[in-house]
């Protein structure tokens, strides 16, 4: 789905230096695809989850941050609110069954039509209000978060062939990972492991593919 949105990115930078609104009319486009398919169909949650179909309400809206982020900048109170809405939303998503008992998988949930959008918006909203909203520090602490960040992409297109490999090898032999908090220290131990590969993928196979890399920005942007 991201190398499909890639493909389509000069044709969405065409539309968005056109017309002022068409990034906001595409958006309303795809809901309306979802919301035709689901009828048809009977669900949507594997086009909205697994594909460009879903996925790229997040992208446009990414897009659509970086353009108004300067609305963001030291909205403090509209994060708070934002993050404590998107946290409730997902308490009565998981309340609800969640991904996979909502109440079978793929679900019949009209929410799967939605809920691309309001994640979208919800990352948007906070990438852009802490992108732009402090002064970041160049400490080492932080260069050691900022080169997790630069080995991220490969960390997360390889997390998928290990980490549930990881997860039932310590269910299995060390602990039961039932519990949400034990999961997560371990979840945390996990990625820990994850950032040396994360590194030899990004040094090795990532880096060598980024030197043809082409500025879609101008400078004083």
């Amino acid at each position: 789905m991201e190398f499909h949105f890639y493909l389509l990115l000069p044709l969405l930078f065409f539309i968005k230096n056109r017309w002022n609104s068409g990034l906001f009319l595409i958006l309303i486009a795809t809901l309306i695809l979802r919301w035709g398919l689901h009828h048809e169909i009977g669900q949507i949650q594997t086009l909205s989850y697994w594909t460009i179909i879903g996925r790229l309400d997040q992208f446009i809206l990414g897009m659509l941050a970086f353009e108004y982020r300067r609305y963001f900048v030291g909205r403090h109170l509209l994060i708070v609110f934002s993050s404590l809405l998107f946290a409730i939303f997902y308490w009565y998503f998981d309340n609800g069954g969640g991904f996979y008992m909502s109440p079978s998988y793929p679900s019949p949930d009209p929410l799967w039509i939605y809920l691309p959008t309001i994640e979208g918006l919800a990352y948007a909203i906070f990438i852009a209000w802490y992108d732009n909203s402090f002064s970041h520090s160049v400490g080492k602490f932080s260069r050691f978060i900022a080169l997790i960040g630069t080995y991220s992409y490969s960390i997360y297109l390889l997390h998928f062939f290990i980490v549930f490999r990881i997860a039932n090898a310590i269910n299995k032999n060390l602990i039961d990972l039932s519990n949400i908090y034990i999961a997560m220290v371990f979840s945390l131990l996990s990625f820990l492991i994850m950032i040396p590969i994360g590194y030899f993928s990004y040094r090795f196979i990532e880096s060598p593919f980024l030197m043809f890399r082409t500025k879609y920005l101008k400078s004083d942007q």
